[in-house]
């Protein structure tokens, strides 16, 4: 009975490998793209956490 599962399991591991494969190429090809969503998502991240200190500020009078 054993078999029908590690069957599953080495499919899903293969199939984990080859998207892994896939997505750090992808990355790879696209470098120029993922560096600039990066630099977009800190900016976000760090506009929101400015927003998130000036309302504390104003909270505390």
């Amino acid at each position: 009975m054993s078999e029908p599962n590690s069957y599953k399991r080495f499919l899903l591991f293969l199939s984990g490998i080859v998207v892994l494969i896939l997505g750090i190429m992808l990355i790879l090809t696209w470098w120029h793209d993922v560096v600039i969503l990066f630099r977009g998502a800190i900016g976000m991240i760090l506009s929101l956490a400015g927003m998130l200190i000036l309302y504390i500020l104003s909270q505390q009078k």
